[in-house]
């Protein structure tokens, strides 16, 4: 009898060591998932061999480790259930919140100056009447783009070509909407000139880092001479935010360029060569662009000297100056038929 309840004890420990209940168990990653990425589900389970997941988006899956994409940003309660081959079965949960990719807005405005055998994309700010301009769409999460161009014309393109018909400003304004239907706008504004007879738009940039100089006065002479003795200039206009500035029913000629800004000018340049500051024949019916190069030179100079006495001192430092210190030319006219 004694050894029959021994027996009998031992089968029974050995049964119940041989049934274990499933534990369910997971992680998921990233912690903050964003609309529309992957979403990593890692199986922590164990005493288990069989596997449902219930995603709360409508969608499951019987993988060990599966993938899911929500499609709807919100919060969704995930479901694990773990089973095993004795029927038992245990439920694990999660919640995971889905957020929504705020869409951000930025352009920029390129205009196509001849460059060799092909064309460059230079950035503008100020165009003439029938001159092709690109809007360059630099958004970032935008599903879809609305562009408005200020002349009751709208545009679907991710990055449109246009062209003004009629002088004035306008402000261009590009709606950039993301999955959810949210909304980031992002302005600017286009001058655009009618571009009577000659015309010649000069951009001013320093020469060495060739950084736009904005707010820079801008005359132009008939002559070098006159250039020299501030006689007969023309009107005076300063640059824009992108150092630009446009000259418009001028003689058919060339002209000669004088920029002073506050902590640049043009003047060594100048005595160096005439052609940093000679623009090419202004003939009608072309989109003339000319890049005067500047120094930056020392403010307080502007303090104490005109124009005329701050040409005079260029002059007597270039005296100075070795033949082999001077610069390397670079292309500044161009010429495009409009």
């Amino acid at each position: 009898m004694k050894r029959l309840i021994i027996i009998s004890t031992a089968l029974a420990l050995i049964m119940t060591g041989c049934y274990t209940e499933p534990v369910a168990d997971f992680s998921f990653s990233p912690a903050n998932p964003e609309l529309g990425e992957k979403v990593y589900f890692d199986n922590l389970s164990y005493y288990a061999d069989a596997f449902q997941w219930e995603f709360d988006d409508g969608t499951g899956s019987s993988s060990y480790n599966p993938v899911n994409i929500f499609e709807e940003a919100g919060t969704y309660t995930v479901t694990l259930k773990a089973f095993n081959n004795s029927s038992g079965f245990d439920v694990a949960y999660a919640t995971i919140t889905i957020t929504a990719i705020e869409p951000y807005a930025d352009f920029y405005v390129t205009t196509d100056l001849p460059d060799g055998d092909g064309y460059a994309a230079i950035e503008t700010d100020l165009v003439f009447v029938g001159e092709e301009i690109t809007f360059n769409n630099e958004s970032l999460d935008a599903a879809s783009v609305l562009w408005e161009f200020g002349d009751n014309t709208s545009s679907t393109i991710i990055s449109p070509i246009i062209t003004y018909d009629t002088p004035g400003t306008y402000t261009v304004s590009l709606h950039a909407y993301g999955l959810e239907g949210a909304v980031n706008t992002y302005s600017k504004t286009i001058e655009v000139y009618e571009g009577i007879n000659s015309t010649v738009r000069i951009t001013v940039l320093e020469y060495y880092d060739e950084y736009p100089v904005e707010g820079a006065s801008v005359l132009l002479f008939p002559s070098v001479l006159d250039w020299e003795e501030e006689t007969n200039s023309s009107y005076e206009v300063w640059t824009s935010a992108l150092g630009k500035c446009i000259f418009e029913d001028m003689a058919e000629q060339y002209y000669y360029v004088d920029v002073l800004g506050d902590e640049h000018n043009n003047y060594d340049l100048a005595e160096e060569s005439t052609d940093w500051i000679e623009t090419q024949y202004l003939e009608p019916g072309y989109i003339h662009d000319f890049i005067a190069y500047v120094d930056k030179v020392d403010s307080k100079k502007k303090l104490v000297l005109t124009r005329i006495g701050m040409k005079e001192l260029a002059k007597e430092n270039a005296s100075d100056k070795k033949s082999a210190e001077q610069r390397v030319e670079k292309n500044n006219k161009f010429s495009k038929k409009n």
